[in-house]
């Protein structure tokens, strides 16, 4: 198993202020989406990223393969909307520590 960073690109710079209300619905399901993973244990996290240049999100995903990985952007509810360009990178030597579960 290896760790990527998956990132969805926005098609647009200020897509997060701007989405409408079909992007809105769209970004809900992406989000929804990624609770799967999430529970299984395959994402470690995932979040929109406050960048000033350019709108885009991450997660930080475990997968055996780029193949995994293509079989979880082919169902990702924003690849499926064409919100953006998603692609991912290998994180060769990730230090992943237990986090405490929150209140």
């Amino acid at each position: 198993m290896s760790w990527y960073l998956y990132r969805l690109h926005a098609h647009r710079p200020d897509f997060a202020e701007t989405m409408t209300a079909t992007e809105m619905a769209t970004m809900m399901e992406h989000v929804e989406y990624w609770r799967g993973p999430l529970a299984e244990g395959r994402v470690l996290i995932y979040s929109p990223v406050a960048d000033p240049d350019h709108s885009w999100g991450m997660c930080v995903v475990r997968a055996e393969s780029e193949a995994e990985l293509e079989a979880l952007r082919a169902d990702d509810p924003a690849h499926l909307a064409d919100i953006g360009r998603i692609d991912w990178l290998l994180l060769p030597l990730p230090v992943v520590i237990d986090l405490p579960a929150h209140a």
